[in-house]
C-alpha cells in the first residue's frame, strides 16, 4: 500500500503521538512504576496505525468490517 501524506497530516500525527507519551509518562509517574521504552518507542506507528491507517469507528466498536490490530 502506497499513500502520500501531506505534511499537515504528518504535523497533526506527530502532535497526537507526542500527547499519547505525555499521558503515558503522567501515568508512570502516578503509579511509581512501569515500563516506558517500548510504549514512548511505539507511540508514532500506534499513532498513525489509529488514526490515519487502520479501519475503525469508535462509536461502533462492534462493526464486522473494522480492521483488526494483533
Amino acid at each position: 500500500m502506497s499513500q502520500y501524506i501531506h505534511d499537515d497530516k504528518i504535523k497533526k500525527l506527530e502532535e497526537l503521538a507526542n500527547q499519547a507519551r505525555e499521558l503515558l509518562i503522567g501515568e508512570l509517574t502516578e503509579a511509581k512504576s512501569g515500563h516506558t521504552a517500548g510504549p514512548l518507542g511505539m507511540a508514532d506507528i500506534f499513532t498513525a496505525l489509529y488514526f490515519h491507517i487502520l479501519n475503525h469507528d469508535p462509536k461502533n466498536p462492534d462493526w464486522e468490517e473494522r480492521d483488526r490490530l494483533f
